[in-house]
């Protein structure tokens, strides 16, 4: 059996278009907003951010000072953020997002993950295309069998038990001698039997709103192990580029992995 480590990969994230932003700003006389830009960035903050108070201060015409008399005062991009969540006004974070690549994870993972929907997007690969190869599918290692000597050989014979008989099944029809539309026939059939931990890829996509809830959920120590390391990863993924997005957070580490409360969601 070949063991494997869930990777994370950010391959994808919302930025500012500064053209479109300084074209509407021009047009609305809120020039000035620019310069509040340009002291958020000295400060450390991201597009996603300076994106989602963008918009939390459209909504109330609170970009410069003037264009609503209710406002006689302005908040500076990162204690608009701070407010914005701790009000829970999550709306505005559906506009900034992340793409990232799940690598070696397990079809246990992908079943729980796509259960959060909404502002997420998912390309998984797919299991009625893709052969599993000779060596067998990578696996990931859970802690409570990885401790155990005995429970490792009895977990590594069985994934390498259900594999001769995957590979025996491939020899039998013959599979790779087939056409295309039986190759995938044959493919999605004897897949039946592969385990459910076998490692495969899923690319994901959320917005900052999305993300701070699955965050939130899947780095729970009371979530699966596998999905607590992959979330942890994503967590330090975006701390590093919005990390005022976690200033209601709560970090501590349990059994080794970050777990992350946010308590404004």
């Amino acid at each position: 059996m070949k063991r494997v480590t869930p990777a994370v990969f950010l391959i994808a994230e919302t930025t500012i278009n500064t053209v479109g932003l300084e074209g509407y700003l021009q047009a609305t006389e809120n020039n000035e907003f620019l310069e509040t830009i340009a002291e958020a960035r000295e400060n450390g903050l991201g597009d996603q951010e300076v994106l989602s108070s963008f918009f939390a201060k459209l909504c109330y015409k609170s970009l410069t000072l003037g264009k609503n008399q209710n406002v006689q005062k302005l908040r500076t991009i990162r204690n608009n953020i701070i407010s914005t969540i701790e009000s829970t006004h999550g709306s505005v974070f559906e506009h900034a997002g992340f793409s990232f690549v799940f690598h070696n994870v397990s079809r246990i993972l992908t079943h729980e993950l796509v259960r959060s929907r909404i502002g997420v997007a998912y390309s998984q690969e797919s299991g009625r295309y893709c052969q599993i190869p000779k060596i067998g599918p990578g696996m990931y290692l859970p802690s409570c069998i990885a401790e155990n000597p005995e429970a490792v050989a009895i977990f590594e014979d069985s994934v390498d038990s259900i594999n001769i008989k995957v590979q025996e099944l491939y020899d039998l029809f013959g599979i790779n001698d087939q056409n295309f539309t039986e190759k995938k026939a044959l493919t999605s059939a004897i897949r039946r039997i592969a385990p459910n931990g076998m490692a495969n890829e899923i690319g994901f996509s959320a917005n900052l709103r999305s993300l701070r809830y699955i965050i939130n959920m899947r780095t729970s120590r009371h979530a699966e192990e596998e999905i607590r390391f992959v979330f942890a990863k994503v967590a330090d993924i975006i701390f590093d580029r919005c990390p005022l997005l976690f200033c209601d957070g709560e970090k501590t580490a349990h059994n080794g992995i970050t777990e992350w409360k946010l308590p404004h969601i």
